[in-house]
């Protein structure tokens, strides 16, 4: 963690190593990018396939997974980090999600050769492409 409360996420170089989950041995590495995530620390489990991708809203407060089993999980990502919606409809591998500068939508694109269009309060599709 920083100074400020973020955590720090560190580029290892050549020769380092961790002795454990909080201290880096050797020389230099310096943080590359910091996190100020109330649920820095995130165990989801519910896909039943590889996750191929993950996408942040805007704010932060919510993560969307997509996999290899045709769904894009949300999740809070604050407190328990629940699963709070399905986004389910495509007929092969979600490849790619993106959440839209509202909040409220999300855009997928699968192996399907389609991309859609969700309601991420509702997990409705509202169009494909």
């Amino acid at each position: 963690r920083t100074d400020d409360g973020q955590l720090a996420l560190y580029q290892p170089q050549a020769g380092e190593y961790y002795d454990d989950d909080e201290h880096m041995m050797g020389q230099g590495g310096g943080p590359i990018r910091t996190s100020s995530l109330d649920a820095p620390t995130m165990k989801l489990t519910g896909h039943k396939g590889s996750v191929y991708c993950l996408s942040y809203d805007p704010t932060g407060q919510v993560l969307c997974s997509g996999s290899f089993d045709m769904t894009c999980l949300l999740w809070s990502a604050t407190g328990d980090c629940a699963n709070f919606n399905v986004l389910s409809g495509h007929k092969n591998a979600i490849l790619d999600c993106k959440f839209a500068a509202d909040s409220d939508h999300v855009a997928t694109a699968s192996a399907d050769k389609h991309v859609a269009w969700w309601d991420a309060n509702t997990g409705s599709r509202l169009r494909r492409f």
